[in-house]
């Protein structure tokens, strides 16, 4: 169960990247580009229509971006949801497993008291139950902190690379946005250059898509970071399973003295 939420996490979280880097980076720069033919019969002769039609394209691509970043909220959010939903199953199933657990652990310990016909068996078994709840304690506190901490670090990462893509979003927004600022300056000062200036824009905005793929490529650190907290929680997982091992083993030796070569 715990790897598994370790993969969805990875997972969730990388599609976040993909779906922005695949949403702007991969659109074909023709989605930007602007008519540049003079329409004589809608505007004057003297302002050509690439620079009449610029408002509305800024418009419509701020629109467009804007609509992006909101799907990587969007995204981010329901990771969160899906995040916390996997761990509540998985806190369920713990319960549920250490409920069991403890049931039987009782009725093992009616069935051993049973046996113990003699004062030395009786006063053996008081201290060997002593011993396995305390080991049964401490191993799941051990479980509970290495879960604990992998999650908090999982959240932390999730939290900490949402802000680079709404970073990166918002860096690419601006540059757009001084495209587009730059063009509409220059079609006031010579409207009939519309060639010109399309061309210009379209050069700074392959430049700002250009920019973004490559902060989005640099940015692939999450998902080892949540490996490798995987990894270290099921470290400590299985440090704390030998150490219950070993304290089992003890407090069965100790009981075995007591019973001798009677069934335990």
């Amino acid at each position: 169960m715990m790897k598994t939420l370790s993969r969805i996490t990875s997972k969730s979280v990388l599609a976040i990247s993909f779906m922005t880097l695949a949403s702007l980076v991969l659109a074909p720069v023709s989605g930007y580009a602007l008519d540049t033919t003079t329409k004589t019969s809608a505007v004057s002769p003297k302002t050509s229509s690439f620079c009449a039609e610029l408002p509305n394209k800024l418009s419509a691509t701020t629109a467009r971006v804007t609509g992006l970043t909101d799907k990587v909220n969007q995204a981010s959010t329901q990771q969160d949801q899906k995040m916390i939903a996997e761990y509540q199953k998985v806190d369920q199933d713990v319960a549920n497993g250490r409920q069991k657990a403890d049931t039987k652990r009782v009725t093992d310990f009616n069935k051993l008291e049973a046996k113990a016909n003699t004062d030395a068996k009786k006063q053996a078994i008081a201290p060997y139950e002593v011993a396995v709840r305390n080991a049964v304690n401490l191993r799941r506190a051990a479980y509970d902190a290495a879960r604990k901490a992998y999650r908090s670090g999982a959240q932390a990462a999730v939290t900490s690379h949402h802000t680079i893509v709404t970073a990166q979003l918002n860096t690419f927004q601006g540059s757009v946005n001084a495209a587009f600022s730059t063009a509409t300056t220059s079609c006031a000062a010579t409207a009939n250059q519309g060639p010109t200036i399309h061309t210009a824009l379209q050069t700074s905005l392959k430049s700002a898509r250009e920019t973004f793929r490559s902060s989005r490529k640099a940015d692939t650190t999450v998902g080892s970071q949540i490996k490798q907290l995987a990894v270290t929680r099921q470290a400590a997982f299985k440090s704390a399973d030998q150490i219950f091992k070993t304290s089992l083993t003890t407090a069965r030796q100790a009981l075995k003295q007591a019973f001798g070569k009677s069934s335990i």
